[in-house]
């Protein structure tokens, strides 16, 4: 599957502070390059880099230093975005998160999410299980690229899309009887709240409120029954027209786009 290349210049529609977080990329072509090469760092951020990851490791014995798809390269021009991604570490990742490194030695991964929508106007939002690594924190389903999704060196953004939700919350956003529509909606870039670069769809689903949390009950089940990692403990659905209300009575921690982007969703109202 390819990104849609339609006709509209990107949108700014939603403006935090000074921040400019997220923007509208119906319309706007994506592409974006894989280079199979490391980023290289100098000596001694990889020597911080070492000593952080052995004390996180130690906190989280979870934890697991894989490679990670990075961005080292951005250009946006009218209605194209043209993205070039390097290999780098999971560590590499984490310090930038936590500690933060100069400017031209940052992790900026490449991260895909979809926000989901019940048939009754609720979006569906998931609590991050206790052995990730950031127990409870409140997101959408989605996650970073990985090798799988690279396609003659290009990555396939939609692969990554479609791999995430399934592995999730087990939702086949190429089902017809499952997903009523199913489209590229926002982009977030680095900022001074997010170190990633976030590609987020939108998937009206034919299931309502009630159906989804049976059908996720039985997911996890299976999930249990079969010893398989489960990446939401539970799901939580906020109402489309209670929006920050709903938000605010849940106390856990939260990614730092979760808020603006169901509040910007929800007053385009498509």
């Amino acid at each position: 599957m390819h990104l849609p290349n339609l006709n509209d210049n990107i949108k700014l529609i939603y403006k935090t502070g000074d921040i400019n977080m997220l923007k509208n990329i119906e319309g706007t072509t994506i592409k974006i390059k894989f280079k199979d090469e490391i980023l290289e760092l100098p000596k001694d951020i990889k020597e911080q880099i070492s000593i952080f990851w052995k004390q996180s490791k130690k906190d989280n014995p979870s934890l697991f230093n894989g490679e990670l798809i990075c961005v080292s390269g951005y250009k946006e021009v009218n209605s194209l975005i043209e993205i070039t991604c390097k290999r780098t570490l999971y560590s590499h990742h984490l310090y930038d998160e936590r500690v933060g490194l100069p400017k031209g030695y940052g992790c900026h991964n490449l991260v895909v999410g979809c926000l989901l929508e019940t048939s009754d106007n609720y979006y569906v939002i998931g609590e991050m299980a206790s052995n990730t690594s950031v127990p409870n924190c409140l997101q959408i389903p989605g996650g970073n690229v990985d090798n799988t999704d690279i396609k003659e060196e290009r990555v396939d953004i939609f692969n990554a899309l479609i791999r995430e939700c399934k592995e999730e919350v087990n939702i086949n956003l190429e089902d017809k009887n499952m997903i009523e529509s199913f489209k590229l909606k926002y982009i977030s870039i680095p900022n001074e709240k997010s170190n990633a670069y976030l590609i987020i769809a939108k998937s009206k689903l034919k299931m309502t409120k009630k159906e989804m949390i049976e059908y996720y009950k039985e997911y996890l089940t299976y999930l249990k029954d079969n010893n398989l990692e489960i990446e939401f403990s539970n799901l939580h659905f906020i109402n489309k027209k209670k929006t920050k209300e709903e938000l605010n009575k849940l106390k856990n921690p939260k990614r730092s786009y979760l808020e603006e982007l169901l509040e910007i969703d929800s007053y385009n109202k498509k």
